[in-house]
């Protein structure tokens, strides 16, 4: 049942008559005749606009707003007829065992039944799971989603986990409105994952419910507050699965760079059924207390949540369910491509071919003239520096933020690992005091070096992570891998295509060696706030000085003056 999609991306076919001697010219000639005739501001303004496009593109699924109304087909999923469960759900607290609990599970059973499905309660060792049942039409197994239902006894848990659950809901209404399956699905609301012992419901389904025979993969989904949703885990041996993934991607932030750790899916991983844990990952200040409640929740996250997962479903719904196990893939989004994805085996010799193009591409550029020895040497040294600088000053300006926004840290209990009042403001001013100090050493720096020093320069520092994350965590070395690999090849293209006097071809090759950073790596420093909070801001301050040092080459024309033309 494996089956990959081919992205290929054709550029034109020469014809024989019409290449010339250098065929990396000939490629090259379309952008060469549109910027030459370009300045560099101009050329500058240029490269600057498609940077904050890609940018913004890239950011985007972190910031999840937009809502399907209520009135879409009922097959749809609609964050808005979800957000209808969420005041009857996450009213009062509802802890396993008590009164409340028991008011939910009466009202997930009445839903559940008005859309036609089977629907039992499973009762054991004091808990009560509500199970409902869509059959399907020529099933080869089970797809069984999950989430809890219960509480911490002192919150009403509207986003843990009452968001998933009013997303769970509306996922069943669409499913069983719309076509039928071939596969079987099996919605299970679980008690007691919030007890003492951990995912107790789950693990009874597990140990005790008829149904888990016929179960072939696993699906938990938890927490919908004001994030993106993530996918924490999937696997092990994956790629049949992400295969799947990449034809039901959606849009959202998917990656994977999370993995392993412990989700309401783990006893069916433990148990040796495939297993994926989709999950908002998002710090809110509100957990596990009294603050949890409807009003922090975000529409657009429960919209990401149940469209993901709906579109999930329906693709495994339709797949033979026999032997769903493939060889082990890293995957990520990628703007305009969707959900691109690779065996993790293939890692390491990607890591290696990255380095052997960066060294080419640094003795290319030498002995074209479009760097130096000093140049390099200068541009290093700045990264060095300028990273260095970021990372302590943030490091000792972060203790002081409580006191200027005034942070009532004391009544966070996992404070630093939350966003606070203002926490997006606070991280927007340091990216600021980033960016200043990052040009400032730029246009300083730039009076003993090129463009190309910066631009290849900067590569280096990320060929070590890929190397390293190739070796220890494969999954991972992707959002290194590919900036240096592609840099690298866009330096040796500029190199071999023109001479120092073409400046387009300098312009391009930073360009080029700017975007995967900008897709991969941009993402994560707003990416990781949205994680952990204020936890490691001095750390997503030198990566963003990281970052720039190879973006700023990119609009060289803007912050350089520039020699006159001859």
């Amino acid at each position: 049942m494996n089956s990959k999609t081919n992205h290929q991306i054709n550029v034109g076919h020469p014809n024989s008559a019409q290449s010339s001697a250098n065929p990396v010219t000939f490629w090259l000639a379309p952008a060469r005749n549109f910027v030459t005739h370009l300045g560099p501001v101009s050329r500058g303004f240029i490269m600057l606009l498609v940077l904050l496009l890609v940018a913004i593109l890239s950011v985007a699924p972190l910031f999840p707003h937009r809502v399907t109304p209520a009135s879409a087909p009922l097959d749809v999923f609609s964050g808005e007829r979800a957000m209808t469960h969420l005041p009857v759900i996450a009213s009062e607290p509802h802890p396993q065992g008590s009164p409340a609990q028991a008011r939910v599970r009466d009202y997930l059973v009445g839903q559940l039944t008005d859309m036609g499905l089977e629907v039992e309660v499973q009762r054991t060792a004091g808990l009560e799971n509500v199970v409902a049942r869509l059959h399907g039409t020529d099933p080869t197994g089970a797809i069984v989603v999950l989430a809890h239902y219960d509480t911490v006894s002192y919150s009403n848990g509207a986003a843990d986990n009452s968001s998933t659950v009013a997303a769970l809901l509306e996922i069943m209404r669409s499913l069983s409105a719309g076509p039928a399956p071939l596969n079987d699905v099996i919605a299970l609301f679980d008690d007691g994952e919030e007890a003492p012992d951990i995912f107790a419901g789950t693990k009874a389904f597990v140990r005790e419910h008829p149904w888990m025979s016929d179960v072939r993969v696993a699906i938990s989904i938890d927490t919908a507050v004001a994030g993106p949703i993530s996918i924490n885990e999937a696997g092990p041996d994956n790629g049949w699965l992400v295969h799947a993934l990449a034809r039901a991607y959606t849009g959202g932030a998917w990656t994977s760079f999370s993995g392993g750790g412990q989700y309401n899916s783990t006893p069916f991983r433990n148990a040796g059924i495939l297993v994926l844990a989709l999950e908002d990952n998002y710090p809110y200040k509100e957990k596990h207390t009294a603050e949890d409640l409807p009003g922090i929740i975000s529409a657009g996250s429960v919209q990401q949540m149940g469209e993901q997962t709906l579109a999930i479903v329906r693709e495994l719904g339709g797949l033979d369910l026999t032997n769903p196990w493939g060889e082990q893939e890293t995957f990520f989004s990628v703007p305009f491509l969707g959900l691109a994805h690779y065996p993790e085996a293939w890692s390491l010799p990607l890591a290696i071919t990255a380095g052997i193009l960066l060294v080419l591409a640094l003795g290319l550029t030498l002995w074209r003239g479009f760097a130096s020895w000093r140049g390099l040497a200068v541009a290093f040294g700045t990264i060095l520096v300028t990273v260095t600088l970021c990372g302590i000053g943030v490091n000792a300006l972060k203790p002081h933020l409580p006191g200027i926004f005034g942070w009532k840290t004391y009544a966070w209990p996992d404070w630093p690992e939350v966003i606070p009042p203002y926490g997006g403001l606070a991280a927007a001013v340091i990216d600021l005091i980033v960016l200043g100090l990052a040009v400032a050493a730029y246009i300083l720096a730039r009076r003993w070096s090129a463009q190309g020093d910066f631009s290849l320069a900067g590569l280096v520092p990320f060929l070590v992570p890929a190397v390293a994350l190739a070796i220890s965590t494969p999954r991972t070395a992707y959002a290194f891998i590919w900036p240096v690999l592609i840099g690298s090849l866009a330096w040796i293209a500029a190199a071999i295509a023109g001479r120092k006097q073409m400046k387009w071809s300098q312009d391009l090759a930073a360009t080029l060696a700017a975007l995967p950073l900008v897709m991969l790596l941009l993402p994560f420093l707003p990416g990781v706030v949205m994680s952990d909070g204020m936890k490691s801001l001095e750390i997503l301050a030198a990566i963003e000085a990281l970052l720039l040092v190879v973006i700023l080459p990119v609009v060289d024309g803007l912050s350089v003056r520039q020699p006159a033309r001859k």
